[in-house]
């Protein structure tokens, strides 16, 4: 039996939380009754006032929903809360749901720390998948907040006896991301030099994970992600890179913000792949595409408009996952794995119109957020991520 996710985006109007948060689980139960699925990971996009309020949205967010577990008989999906306000709504939910006959093969666990998450095993081999993980305090330095959060993911996969390397999706939610605080490093820059430590405890001859690192209002250090150990001979986690840009591992220092590492003694590069490729006979092949922007080579394109830089940004995309550059990494298509759906990370509220007109125009089919955040670089206006897929 192959395993494969059903991604969705649903939208809810302005109005009080709580009640946002009711309608858009009804919007869910009518999904899951009407199409046979059954909910896997809920991540939720709002935007509260400061960190406490970020707190209580989320305790509230977690009781409505198990109330409504309760009420349907689900088993209690992985839930994360994203602090970045939706720019065509009052909340915004990226649904990722299963078949009800996979839904009997998930495992619901929680760690040592209290962090939830889910192993489903097949004969393809074992998949993880985690909640949005926090550290203890939101309001500690970045720094210590990124060791403790990855410190409790490691802990996770040590107790399903998976390497680091079998993560092939990580999303990583940093608050004010480009801050530079009076004599500390970019929140970016620590939390990238506390990946690298976590990284460096394990090989990575297949490559690193599809990422995301993006900025958030409030909110701290969030992680969340995707785990996968194969054993089928047919199968393999790919990792896809993109000629027309640098890997991220391999940037320069000229474009990293901060000061060196004491231990490596350099400034650390971002660990991830543009994108990394799951191949399947039984579950298709699906791909992670990592937060993606207008950058060539490692140059960020500058002195141009959202127009530009949202053209650009959909061309690496398209050539990423191009049947020309999955042959190139070893993967065979037979035709291009189809855009299931889009994140789109704006920088400012008046981007909205020009990128989703561009987005729209180019892919009318697929179900897209739109939410104001910081981009891992200044200059940059717009990043796009999303998910891949074909049966074939």
């Amino acid at each position: 039996m192959g395993f494969r996710i059903i991604y969705n985006i649903d939208k809810v109007w302005f109005r009080d939380f709580g009640e946002m948060v009711e309608e858009m689980l009804d919007k869910l139960t009518g999904t899951t009754s009407g199409q046979g699925i059954v909910p896997l990971r809920l991540v939720f996009f709002g935007n509260p006032d400061n960190n406490g309020q970020y707190m209580e949205h989320r305790a509230w967010l977690l009781d409505l929903i198990r109330k409504r577990c309760e009420r349907f008989g689900w088993r209690m999906p992985l839930v994360s809360y994203v602090a970045q306000k939706s720019l065509d709504s009052g909340l915004v939910m990226e649904s990722q749901c299963v078949p009800r006959e996979n839904g009997s093969l998930v495992q619901e666990k929680i760690s040592a720390d209290g962090v939830r998450y889910f192993t489903v095993e097949t004969p393809e081999g074992k998949r993880l998948f985690t909640e949005g993980i926090l550290p203890a305090s939101i309001d500690a330095p970045i720094l210590e907040q990124s060791n403790e959060v990855l410190g409790k993911l490691g802990a996770v996969l040590d107790a399903e006896g998976m390497d680091i390397n079998t993560i092939v999706r990580q999303w990583n939610y940093i608050e004010r991301i480009t801050c530079v605080p009076d004599g500390c490093n970019q929140h970016y820059q620590d939390f990238n030099d506390a990946r690298s430590h976590f990284y460096a405890r394990t090989e990575w001859k297949g490559g690193y994970p599809a990422a995301t690192g993006i900025g958030t209002s409030h909110g701290g250090i969030m992680v969340e992600v995707d785990a996968v150990a194969l054993r089928c001979r047919k199968c393999a986690a790919v990792a896809l890179d993109n000629s027309l840009q640098v890997a991220a591992h391999d940037y320069s220092q000229n474009v990293l913000i901060g000061v060196a590492d004491k231990i490596f003694r350099h400034k650390t590069t971002p660990k991830f792949e543009r994108a990394k490729a799951v191949v399947s006979p039984e579950s298709g092949l699906q791909v992670y595409i990592s937060g993606t922007a207008a950058i060539r080579g490692e140059a960020s394109l500058t002195g141009v408009g959202i127009e530009q830089q949202t053209v650009i940004t959909l061309e690496n995309i398209e050539y990423l996952i191009s049947r020309q550059n999955l042959r190139k990494h070893g993967v065979k298509a037979e035709k291009t794995p189809e855009i299931q759906i889009f994140r789109v990370y704006l920088k400012a509220e008046n981007l909205l119109e020009p990128a989703r007109k561009i987005i729209c125009e180019r892919y009318p089919a697929v179900k897209a957020l739109y939410v104001l955040t910081d981009v891992c670089r200044d200059e940059l206006l717009i990043e796009i991520e999303g998910v891949a897929f074909t049966a074939e």
